[in-house]
């Protein structure tokens, strides 16, 4: 773990002079360098002049004032730098140099940061907000040694895979020796286990002659077996094949293998869809699943801050949006430039804006076939089309006559896809008690595109004609 105590201030020096000379164009003067080891070292003015033979009146008069009006500028942050707290700040800024090395720039595909090899790319975390619960709740579950792996689930745009970048960031922060590499495989649309399997050997730089699928995976295992590592694939919905059961069984099967007997090694994987839809059932067994939810209140409002957007009405873009990053940062962007941040005005207009990322993922459950069936397509249609303002939800016996109604269905039927609806965090369930009745909505950007249908895909397919009552947008 990096601290204050094991870091040398020679290191320290190197990072605080590139920003310097980065943010005013010199270098420390030997007078510089004198006052801020002494401060490191927690002197006063006499014992540095003493060790670097000055004068200490001109330490302290000339030298000292303008260092500390200086360093303010460059790494203060919006916080006057002192002589008794600049221990405090430098090794701030050792430690968020560490983790920038976590970074990758365009094009690279391995670095080594301390003792970790990282291969692949990870997304940037620049302006991560909040997560706090949710790393720390990660660490203890890696930490353990009851499992090998772990599935983060949520809506696209909610930020599952900043949420791991962010994890390993701390994780190797905190433990920089825990692992001797991380692997991070962003997965495409893979139509066979083989792609997998040769990205996978691609970002890890192996060679191997036997084209054999079998004697690939062979080596691949042995490959992250022999050394401690914590495997990261993100997007595991880009393997989704709902129709072909043999492919959710090879790739079931695979994932097991990667899991399985993993000695101080973990594997987490992300995705939109709940793991039993991609792939062979029993294999969830080994990979438990977490939901990831949006932004709470006060991390989705630092977030809006940080875009230019203040007042009380935030609160209620937070709401509106879920908490989805990535859906706020859109709307952020379109009131700073439509309505010049603010965010009252854009209330008026009554409208509401959707993000490329959660559309892309309303796109594939629509399009893609299997995905949705007819029941789960009408209940959502229904919610669209039934709810509003004033109507914010659906009970469950009215929603439930209506289905069976329209198509011919049982009642389990339609309780089922209820569920799995909710699994995929395409519905919104209301029930704060037990004894409460169950009641069903909609996320706001949700019925925007089921009721605008950008690409035809909603209600091409289902047997409800396409509503015309929709004309606030």
């Amino acid at each position: 773990m990096i601290t204050s105590s094991n870091l040398d201030i020679n290191t320290i020096l190197e990072i605080l002079e590139e920003q310097v000379l980065k943010s005013v164009g010199r270098r420390l003067s030997e007078a510089e360098i004198v006052v801020i080891k002494g401060s490191w070292d927690g002197k006063d003015y006499k014992e540095m002049a003493s060790d670097g033979g000055y004068n200490s009146y001109y330490l302290q008069q000339k030298v000292a004032p303008p260092l500390w009006n200086m360093l303010s500028q460059v790494i203060g942050n919006g916080v006057k730098v002192k002589k008794i707290y600049l221990k405090n700040i430098l090794f701030k800024l050792a430690k968020n140099d560490y983790v920038e090395k976590l970074e990758f720039s365009e094009g690279e595909n391995e670095r080594l940061v301390g003792k970790t090899l990282i291969y692949g790319e990870l997304p940037k975390t620049k302006y991560f907000h909040g997560r706090e619960k949710e790393i720390k709740y990660l660490k203890q579950r890696i930490a353990s040694s009851k499992e090998t792996s772990i599935a983060l689930i949520g809506v696209g745009g909610v930020g599952k895979s900043s949420l791991v970048s962010k994890l390993i960031e701390e994780v190797l922060t905190d433990n920089c020796d825990i692992y001797e590499c991380v692997v991070w495989k962003r997965i495409e649309a893979c139509s066979s286990l083989e792609e997998l399997v040769n990205g996978l050997i691609k970002v890890l730089r192996l060679k191997i002659n036997d084209e054999s699928l079998q004697r690939k995976i062979t080596f691949l295992l042995k490959t992250l077996q022999s050394r401690p590592h914590l495997l990261v694939l993100d997007g595991l919905e880009g393997l989704v094949q709902a129709e072909n059961f043999e492919k959710r069984v090879e790739y079931g099967k695979f994932l097991f293998q990667l899991a399985d007997e993993q000695d101080k090694s973990y594997t987490i994987v992300t995705s939109q869809l709940p793991l039993e839809e991609i792939i062979e059932v029993n294999t969830t067994l080994l990979i438990s699943s977490i939901k990831i939810q949006g932004l709470d209140e006060n991390a989705g409002m630092s977030m809006l801050h940080d875009k230019g957007l203040y007042g009380e009405s935030c609160k209620k873009l937070v709401e509106t949006y879920r908490g989805n990053p990535s859906e706020l940062e859109v709307v952020a962007e379109r009131i700073n430039r439509f309505w010049g941040g603010d965010v009252e005005k854009f209330f008026e207009y009554k409208t509401t804006l959707m993000g490329q990322q959660l559309q892309s993922m309303l796109n594939q459950q629509f399009r893609q076939a299997g995905l949705l069936n007819d029941i789960q397509k009408n209940i959502m249609i229904y919610l669209a089309e039934e709810t509003s303002e004033e109507i914010t939800s659906i009970s469950f016996p009215k929603l439930l006559e209506y289905i069976k109604k329209n198509i011919d269905v049982s009642t389990s039927e339609v309780i089922i896809a209820l569920e799995v609806l909710e699994q995929r965090s395409l519905i919104e369930v209301n029930k704060k008690t037990i004894k409460q009745e169950i009641s069903y909505s909609l996320q706001p950007v949700i019925r925007k595109y089921i009721l605008v249908d950008p690409l035809g895909l909603v209600y091409k397919t289902s047997n409800r004609p396409k509503s015309n009552n929709y004309n606030q947008e």
